[in-house]
């Protein structure tokens, strides 16, 4: 059965603390992690919260920003240069709205979409290798498909 993702709302969501050293503890592990750490339990598919431990203040937004951040200094670019600066420049309500619902939307529908191509692809390269007489006489060039997906030419068989 599939592990249940946790969001930052559950009561059960990891609970990171974040000390004024700026040090970040899991409260599950009991031990300190940095953003790489935070980045992997995000990607397994955990959300976090991440609390001050002084004033218990919420600062989740934060710490994920920084997040992105250490990403973007290890090369691994996240956000377009020309995004960014369309932010800082743009200081209306409507960008909170955007970026609330829109961005998440499109963002959400855009994964979505990809694993289902990606499902298909696969499917189509999986029939493709159980029946390649039939492919090689319906698609052109399908013979070579052939040979990249099993390592044999037509000949070897």
């Amino acid at each position: 059965m599939p592990k249940k993702k946790k969001t930052a709302e559950d009561s059960d969501a990891l609970i990171i603390k974040r000390y004024g050293n700026r040090r970040l503890y899991n409260t599950e592990t009991k031990s300190y992690v940095n953003y790489e750490d935070l980045s992997k339990i995000v990607r397994d598919g955990s959300d976090i919260k991440v609390v001050d431990s002084k004033t218990q203040e919420d600062v989740t937004k934060a710490v994920l920003i920084q997040m992105i951040l250490e990403e973007e200094k290890n090369d691994k670019t996240v956000l377009p240069t020309e995004f960014l600066f369309q932010i800082l420049r743009t200081r209306e309500d409507s960008l909170q709205d955007f970026f609330k619902n829109h961005l998440s939307a499109s963002f959400n529908a855009y994964l979505k979409t990809k694993e289902e191509f990606d499902n298909r692809f696969r499917s189509i390269l999986e029939m493709a290798v159980s029946a390649p007489q039939l492919w090689e006489k319906v698609i052109p060039g399908a013979e070579v498909m052939r040979e990249v997906l099993t390592g044999k030419k037509k000949d070897d068989e």
